[in-house]
């Protein structure tokens, strides 16, 4: 039952095309499932949003999506936020009281958590000539690309979902590399040069293709409001994902990637968990591993496949 109130909830969210899409959809959620709620949605400007010009890892990481935005929640000036879960960091985070004074209320249903080629002319990375010319802003696809096709040239790009597709249309690079769950979320899916890239070449970013809605931890309205989207499969798949990346000790510059799936049906108490992580700097060589665990216990998921990858 929704807590009594009157005043309207206030979204934070990013300005980008993505990021409005996405806080959108989950306001128009949020507003069907609870009869007379209210929600503002209110744009905040991101360090990873002002700074186009290099790449993320020399600057702090994904966390710049998120670092104004967990502010802005501390401060007391939105009510809840909208993350693409992959952006949120698991270490070094760049607001330290987000750890004990900010919580995921909930995870909702999570789109599929692939990335894809976008590519004017090769249906694959496969069918990539020697030396194309391939963009990525991710080291964790940099170093998956290199252990495919060690002859690429995986060059480093910037920018929105539409400016790197422009990017691609022009013959600027030959390809780039995206992810699924974006481009559908900012109704930028083109069948036409868009292919999804299968897991034995790429896995994704762990949480990547969820979302995260996060409030403050002592607020009990907010919390309620949003636990009624919260996905109890994604939840548990995401957090042992990002599990992985603790023990890893992963930041910025680790290219990790992790997937974890139900073994079954939603109530499935084992998971399928697979990892892949490259050196430093997204270079060669890149060691993979699967395991089957216990879904409950998502902190011993990810030091087993961390020692699986050790070793592997």
């Amino acid at each position: 039952m929704l807590p009594p109130s009157s005043r309207p909830l206030r979204l934070g969210t990013r300005g980008s095309l993505l990021a409005r899409s996405q806080s959108e959809m989950i306001l128009s959620d949020l507003t069907r499932l609870h009869p007379g709620l209210k929600i503002d949605l209110c744009i905040i400007a991101t360090s990873g949003d002002c700074v186009q010009d290099r790449p993320l890892h020399e600057l702090g990481g994904k966390g710049l999506f998120t670092k104004e935005l967990e502010l802005a929640l501390l401060a007391g000036d939105i009510d809840f936020a909208v993350h693409s879960f992959k952006d949120v960091p698991v270490t070094m985070p760049l607001v330290e009281e987000a750890r004990t004074e900010l919580v995921v209320a909930a995870v909702p249903a999570r789109e599929e958590p692939w990335d894809v080629l976008a590519s004017a002319r090769y249906a694959s990375v496969d069918e990539l000539p020697a030396g194309a010319r391939v963009g990525t802003g991710s080291l964790r696809r940099r170093c998956q690309l290199l252990a495919r096709r060690a002859d690429l040239k995986v060059e480093a790009i910037r920018g929105n979902i539409d400016t790197r597709l422009e990017r691609v249309r022009s013959g600027e690079f030959d390809a780039v590399i995206l992810a699924l769950a974006g481009v559908r979320r900012a109704k930028l899916f083109d069948e036409s040069i868009m292919r999804v890239i299968p897991s034995d070449v790429m896995l994704p970013a762990a949480g990547q293709g969820a979302l995260a809605l996060q409030c403050r931890r002592d607020d009990a309205r907010t919390r309620e409001v949003l636990s009624v989207l919260n996905d109890r499969g994604a939840f548990d798949c995401v957090a042992a994902e990002r599990a992985l990346v603790q023990a890893l000790d992963g930041d910025c510059t680790s290219p990790i990637a992790a997937l974890a799936t139900l073994v079954g049906s939603a109530d499935a108490t084992m998971l399928t968990f697979r990892g892949a992580v490259g050196a430093p700097g997204g270079e060669l060589p890149v060691r993979r591993a699967t395991l089957t665990v216990k879904r409950d216990d998502p902190q011993r998921a990810g030091r087993e496949l961390a020692d699986a990858l050790a070793s592997g």
